[in-house]
């Protein structure tokens, strides 16, 4: 009841706040905000903006008064119907499909930016993006299948080709520091990782090799309840519990079909390790559209790849390579990435 009163009086303060703010974000969890950030922090350079979110933020550069949390359902619902601002951009799909509509009371635009640099098509349903008034893209893998979308659909939406921001605010981080740890294991969530026993495999072999790690699921994996954390730590399994991720702490990344192997490889520039678990998918006509998904095309490009049986091979490799202590650059690599991201 508490948190439902709660709610009542931050939904009637949002009301009085949109009155004179036009501009606002919703960041549906601290996950999805660490993406948006980057963006809330240029918009705080020209405009008073809102954001809106079903968890707590603690940032604090904003300003309080304009961070509205609701964790009610009911209110959440009635937050978006009721909505009156100008422009409302956030990084959750399926608008129009979920608790996140389209208002009825004003003409709001609703502009979509990629918490991901993973296909538009592969890992999304066929309607995710068709709602929304303009969509961001960041590479021109997502630039050519958000227009087939498009043209498939024929949707009226803008598409917009952008700098990946979270990327340059990842490099900002980036030390001359010795690396905490060897390994960070990150695999995607709706994925095949746990269930193959991944997991477990890794974390012996590492441990066999004297190659310190840290296992970092997806939040979603917590809430589809595909790992018992509780469980695994009464198992000695070591977590990274960082609330917003750090990559500078680790020397290498493991991982299967999430797009944070990208996001690894455009950060420091190298490849990525990893497992080819059965592929992970949410619309099962992805292959129907002419425009294949960065993860497969560029799949061994940006990283490399072990099927499940080899991953003693994959550990034997990070092991030499940590002995190596090799940091070339490598032009080619470079110029893949140059070529391809924005």
């Amino acid at each position: 009841m508490f948190t439902l009163i709660k709610d009542i009086v931050s939904f009637i303060n949002l009301k009085k706040n949109t009155k004179e703010i036009r501009v606002g974000f919703f960041s549906e969890n601290n996950f999805i905000y660490e993406y948006l950030e980057p963006y809330i922090l240029n918009k705080l350079k020209k405009h008073k903006i809102l954001v809106i979110s079903f968890e707590d933020l603690s940032k604090e550069y904003l300003n309080k008064k304009n961070v509205f949390i609701f964790k009610t359902k009911l209110i959440q619902e009635l937050v978006f119907l009721t909505l009156k601002l100008k422009y409302l951009y956030s990084s959750t799909p399926d608008l129009g499909y979920t608790i996140f509509k389209r208002t009825k009371f004003s003409s709001c635009k609703y502009i979509y930016l990629s918490h991901t640099p993973v296909s538009m098509t592969l890992i999304y349903r066929p309607n995710s993006f068709s709602n929304f008034d303009a969509v961001q893209v960041t590479n021109e893998y997502q630039f050519k299948e958000m227009n087939e979308i498009k043209g498939k659909n024929n949707l009226k939406i803008k598409i917009f080709k952008s700098k990946y921001l979270f990327v340059k605010q990842q490099q900002k981080k980036i030390s001359t520091k010795k690396s905490e740890y060897d390994v960070l294991i990150a695999p995607s969530w709706n994925s095949n990782f746990y269930n193959t026993g991944c997991h477990i495999k890794l974390i012996e072999l590492l441990k066999k090799k004297n190659l310190s790690y840290r296992l970092r699921p997806h939040p979603m994996s917590y809430k589809k309840k595909e790992i018992d954390k509780k469980e695994l730590e009464e198992k000695d399994v070591l977590f990274d519990n960082d609330k917003l991720i750090n990559f500078k702490k680790f020397k290498f990344i493991i991982s299967d079909w999430s797009g944070i192997f990208i996001e690894y490889s455009l950060i420091f520039r190298k490849k990525a390790f990893l497992i080819n678990t059965p592929k992970k998918m949410v619309n099962n006509d992805y292959d129907k559209y002419k425009n294949k998904p960065i993860e497969i095309t560029m799949r061994d490009t940006l990283g490399e790849s072990y099927e499940i049986d080899n991953i003693p091979q994959l550990i034997d490799r990070l092991y030499n390579l940590k002995k190596e202590q090799t940091n070339s650059e490598d032009k080619k690599f470079n110029q893949i990435i140059d070529n391809n991201f924005y």
